[in-house]
């Protein structure tokens, strides 16, 4: 069980939205889930595990009103699961050492929420969130922040590991689009490595996204990694039409263990 302030957390996106309260406490939580098998006239308690696990996240604080806020992602609990990413120590790439750890959750559901009091446009509240397919340990590759032009990260030499990980199997990436301005206007994201911190290559774009995503709440994306990926992560970023379009994302990485 890990217990995460608000004070402390660089960032924590559903989707689109800022989950994130005034002040607020984060838990998660992971349960292995067991059946007994007790048999007739046995005196002690037995079980059996199929080794499945149960991982739940509760958060409960205060919470504006705001578009894009808790309190509008929660609001008549969508049954739409989308991916979240939690990052318990700052919103910052972590230079030359392995970068910046985060949490990331493929598929989230939002299952509950009991409003407790309401003053002004703050509201005392708990959420629940149902998690699919459990937690993995991600890297910050672009923290959340708004970006005016065209660029990448690729300068700011984050790692996704503390040597190249020979024969990594694969992982995941997930992007979050907070703000998107511009009509009409798209962004395409692209994850980026290298070996050496200097050359990098596109390994994987996500979809393109516009400003109606981004009102909706669902401008994010999960992708499967395959095959190597490098030691070292960035993000790239360009837009397709618009006048002066400015983009709010972050983006992190999972490297699955090699075999």
């Amino acid at each position: 069980m890990a217990k995460y302030d608000s004070a402390d957390v660089g960032f924590m996106l559903l989707g689109s939205y800022s989950m994130l309260g005034a002040v607020s406490k984060i838990e998660d939580t992971v349960e292995l889930k067991l059946n007994e098998t007790p048999s007739l006239g046995q005196a002690d308690e037995s079980y059996w595990s199929s080794g499945a696990r149960k991982t739940e996240v509760t958060q409960d604080g205060w919470f504006d009103d705001d578009a894009g806020s808790v309190h509008e992602a929660f609001v008549g609990l969508s049954d739409v699961s989308l991916p979240m990413t939690i990052a318990p120590h700052g919103n910052t790439i972590n230079g030359t050492a392995v970068g910046t750890v985060c949490d990331i959750y493929q598929s989230v559901q939002r299952v509950g929420y009991t409003v407790q009091l309401s003053v002004g446009d703050v509201t005392k509240a708990n959420g629940k969130y149902g998690i699919y397919y459990g937690k993995k340990d991600g890297r910050i590759v672009a923290p959340l922040a708004t970006r005016s032009t065209a660029g990448n990260t690729d300068a700011a030499d984050a790692r996704c590991s503390s040597s190249q990980p020979a024969g990594s199997d694969g992982g995941a990436a997930v992007l979050h689009i907070t703000e998107l301005t511009g009509t009409p206007t798209n962004c395409t994201v692209t994850l980026r490595h290298s070996t050496d911190g200097t050359t990098y290559t596109d390994k994987q774009a996500f979809s393109a996204f516009t400003p109606t995503n981004v009102a909706d709440g669902i401008a994010s994306q999960y992708i499967a990694l395959t095959g190597q990926i490098n030691q070292y992560v960035s993000a790239g970023w360009a837009y397709t039409g618009g006048t002066a379009p400015t983009v709010t994302f972050a983006v992190a990485v999972y490297v699955a263990p090699a075999p």
